[in-house]
């Protein structure tokens, strides 16, 4: 048995790995959960995990930061979180005891659960090894970021691949997210801010907490009669979305 801290600055990916580690618990005990970088920080302290489940951004700080600002004898072992589909952190993956892609496949969980089992003799110290640079994991991440460019749709006997350039836009509904394209619209299992961090944002653009379009289907940027910000889409409904407060300026800039 060991233990666990799960460290995401979203509420529903805090949720999606609890539930995903309930499937082990015989083997692993979660302590805590933390939603910035700081709170991540004094959990480590305050709980001792033997492991964290660690997003790489987080609105304060991002992973790399956290681990810096640690001792070395305090580092937990780590399984990064991450909405990017990344080479650094392939070749990284024997510095870190894993990576999960989100959205977290539970096949993949399970692999990763057979290496924490190899590594927990060596938990003391070891959770980045002596000779592992983080300067250097974040440049070649900045460096090499893919953004996504396909969109994978799960139906019950087959996975659609929708082009990025078909979508307009992606629209927040309680607990799940719909995906509207040119012919037809889907329900995806990724956030918001997972699709914020997996996106060109060059091509699309948070224009609402609810709301996050493409910047080639906005027609029209206007004010509504109450003289709020809105955008119109150029879609066959010419949808209009308001503009949220925290996004104006965003918005204007485009």
């Amino acid at each position: 048995m060991f233990t666990a801290l799960i460290a995401d600055d979203e509420p529903l990916a805090r949720v999606r790995m609890r539930s995903l580690l309930e499937a082990y618990s015989g083997e692993i005990e979660i302590l805590g959960e933390a939603a910035s970088g700081a709170q991540t920080i004094e959990k480590i302290h305050e709980l001792d995990p033997d492991v964290i489940f660690l997003d790489i951004q987080m609105p304060d700080m991002d992973a790399f930061e956290v681990l810096k600002s640690l001792n070395e004898d305090d580092i937990p072992l780590i399984v990064f979180t991450t909405a990017y589909d990344n080479f650094a952190l392939r070749a990284y993956e024997e510095n870190v005891v894993d990576y999960l892609l989100k959205p977290i496949d539970p096949e993949r969980l399970q692999a990763t659960m057979a290496k924490l089992h190899k590594r927990m003799p060596h938990k003391s110290g070891q959770g980045v090894p002596a000779d592992f640079s983080w300067d250097k994991f974040k440049e070649m991440m900045s460096a090499s970021g893919l953004y996504m460019q396909r969109l994978q749709v799960k139906q019950p006997d087959r996975i659609l691949l929708v082009n990025m350039d078909e979508v307009i836009r992606f629209q927040s509904e309680e607990k799940y997210t719909t995906a509207y394209t040119t012919t037809s619209q889907y329900i995806i299992d990724l956030t918001l801010v997972e699709l914020e961090k997996r996106l060109d944002p060059r091509q699309f653009v948070r224009v609402h907490r609810a709301h996050l379009v493409a910047i080639d289907y906005i027609s029209e940027i206007r004010k509504t009669d109450s003289g709020r910000l809105c955008v119109v889409l150029r879609d066959k409904n010419k949808t209009q979305i308001t503009v949220s407060r925290n996004f104006v300026k965003t918005v204007k800039s485009l």
